[in-house]
C-alpha cells in the first residue's frame, strides 16, 4: 500500500499521468501544491474517481480554490476525496507502506 504524493500542476509535468500508470487499487494519492488545481478539470476528476485521494487543505485554501472543490465533492460526477490537514498527512504516511512523491 503506497501513498503516492503529487506536489506538481498536471500542465508543468507528467507525474500525476504516470502515477496513474502504475497504481494499485490499493494504493492512495495525496495532491499538494499546484497538483490540486487539476481537480478543476473534469477530465482529472474522472481519471482520479476510483483511487483513494486525499487533497492537502493548506494548498487548497491557499490558491482560493475551497468553495469550488466542496462544490465538485459534492457533485455525482466527480468521485470522492478527503481533504486533510498536515497531521492527517503524516498520520496517513505512517498508515501506508510507502510514500513515494512525484
Amino acid at each position: 500500500m503506497i501513498l503516492h504524493h503529487i506536489q506538481t500542476s498536471v500542465m508543468a509535468d507528467n507525474a500525476l499521468s504516470t502515477c496513474l500508470r502504475y497504481i494499485y487499487p490499493t494504493d492512495s494519492i495525496l495532491l499538494s501544491s499546484d497538483a490540486v488545481n487539476c481537480l478543476l478539470q473534469t477530465q482529472w476528476q474522472q481519471a482520479l474517481a476510483d483511487v483513494k485521494l486525499f487533497v492537502l487543505q493548506d494548498d487548497v485554501v491557499a490558491r482560493g480554490l475551497f468553495d469550488r472543490l466542496m462544490i465538485i465533492l459534492a457533485s455525482e460526477a466527480a468521485g470522492s476525496f478527503d481533504i486533510i490537514d498536515y497531521s492527517q498527512f503524516v498520520e496517513q504516511s505512517l498508515l501506508h507502506d510507502k510514500v513515494i512523491t512525484w
